[in-house]
């Protein structure tokens, strides 16, 4: 009798009902339209002076929808929806100054009115900055601005790293068990 097939179908099918299961949880528990919070470890972006905005790499892709960037002058713009400055840039975006854990009682505002049309004077300052299209609030914080040949760098938060839930752990444990259980009274496999 050939152990290796009825083996092979225990391992497809228990990985189906594990990524099943994950699944599941997954969206039972962060439904598309909650607002997020992104307390995950900071992350460093950096523009450096004189790169060409249109670049990926010039580019914070902080979601689908909102990728940070600047030009040789001026101020910050939305490269996924605008191809440079404007007085409403970086459009899908609004900000404040405060931390994160008080972000729900923040002043945002545009991010020109937020600078006081002087972005050197937000280096150092802990900021709120939310993606309005993803509903995502994180932490920002500029480290640097530069006055001449465009240029920028700031320290921000990311997503969380989801821990996974007892419950999560409890019903895989399940699965994986009762696939055991099914392959030993089927074939002998796992004897």
């Amino acid at each position: 009798m050939n152990r290796q097939a009825p083996l092979s179908r225990f391992w497809h099918t228990a990985q189906a009902a594990l990524l099943a299961a994950l699944l599941v949880f997954v969206l039972a528990s962060n439904p598309a339209d909650a607002t997020e919070v992104w307390t995950g470890p900071a992350m460093t972006f950096t523009n450096l002076p004189g790169s060409d905005p249109t670049q990926p790499s010039s580019q914070d892709r902080i979601t689908l929808d909102v990728w940070l960037t600047r030009g040789s002058t001026r101020g910050l713009y939305n490269a996924a929806a605008e191809t440079s400055y404007s007085s409403l840039s970086p459009v899908g975006t609004e900000w404040a100054y405060g931390e994160l854990p008080n972000y729900a009682a923040l002043n945002y505002q545009t991010w020109v009115t937020w600078n006081g049309k002087n972005p050197p004077s937000m280096v150092g300052q802990d900021a709120v900055l939310h993606l309005i299209p993803d509903d995502v609030y994180l932490a920002i914080q500029f480290t640097s601005w530069n006055t001449g040949n465009g240029g920028f760098s700031y320290t921000r938060s990311t997503p969380p790293v989801p821990e996974p839930s007892p419950g999560l752990l409890l019903l895989a444990g399940t699965v994986i068990l009762a696939l055991l259980r099914s392959c030993r009274r089927r074939t002998n496999c796992c004897r």
